[in-house]
């Protein structure tokens, strides 16, 4: 279960002051990544798929599109809205996860195997195809860093990965951080969390990633941090 919670508080990082963020569906860990960074004080904005913007506080229930959680909101951004200011460049960070994720950046929400004839059919990418490239920024988390989730190609490009130009994306594990280079289109190692060597991140890994070094050494979450996530998330909905 830490192992989530580190990779919320790997995701929390990424923001900065003065981000407008944006949420989308089945997106708890990236819910409690935002308030988790407005916790430390950092002045986020904070948008959504549930249309409730700048809520005072939280509460996690297994749909992070349901409006009741989040209370106490400034007003109502709708998705439309959301959806334009990434077309204009305004967007600043984007969150998303996936079932693939390879070595260019390409994300998988669709299937696993043959588009035709899956072994396993997946919910698919709702907007994803659209805000992947449009976001100045994509954080992603995977809540697995494995040969299965971290592929060479993956079976069904959902979004295609980004260009030479942009967007910046950053992929949280619980074993890594990897970062998009965009000099040689690749992802690669930039951030260990303790206890993890590069050896045990790569051989759990479809491709051989270039390493960045210094590499970053990631900061486990702390007793007071996984009090308050708990707080948000009594049922422990971000483990599911």
């Amino acid at each position: 279960m830490a192992d989530m919670d580190n990779v919320i508080k790997c995701m929390a990082r990424q923001l900065r002051d003065g981000d407008i963020a944006y949420t989308g569906l089945a997106s708890v860990p990236a819910v409690l990544a935002v308030a988790l960074a407005r916790h430390w004080g950092v002045n986020t904005w904070f948008i959504n798929v549930a249309e409730i913007y700048e809520p005072e506080d939280f509460i996690i229930t297994p749909s992070s599109g349901d409006p009741y959680s989040l209370i106490n909101g400034r007003g109502f951004v709708i998705s439309l809205d959301a959806f334009d200011l990434a077309r204009r460049g305004q967007l600043d960070v984007m969150f998303f996860s996936a079932a693939q994720v390879d070595r260019r950046g390409n994300m998988n929400l669709s299937v696993i195997g043959n588009y035709e004839k899956p072994r396993v059919r997946l919910p698919g990418g709702a907007a994803a195809a659209y805000l992947y490239r449009r976001a100045r920024r994509i954080v992603m988390w995977l809540r697995e860093h494995s040969r299965r989730t971290l592929v060479e190609r993956v079976d069904f490009i959902t979004a295609p990965g980004p260009t030479k130009q942009g967007p910046h994306l950053t992929i949280c594990t619980p074993k890594a951080m990897l970062e998009f280079d965009h000099v040689s289109g690749e992802l690669v190692l930039t951030g260990l969390f303790s206890g993890v060597n590069i050896d045990e991140v790569i051989n759990n890994m479809a491709f051989k990633p270039r390493v960045r070094e210094p590499l970053s050494m990631l900061e486990p979450v702390t007793d007071e941090e996984l009090q308050f996530l708990g707080r948000l998330d009594p049922s422990g909905v971000r483990y599911l």
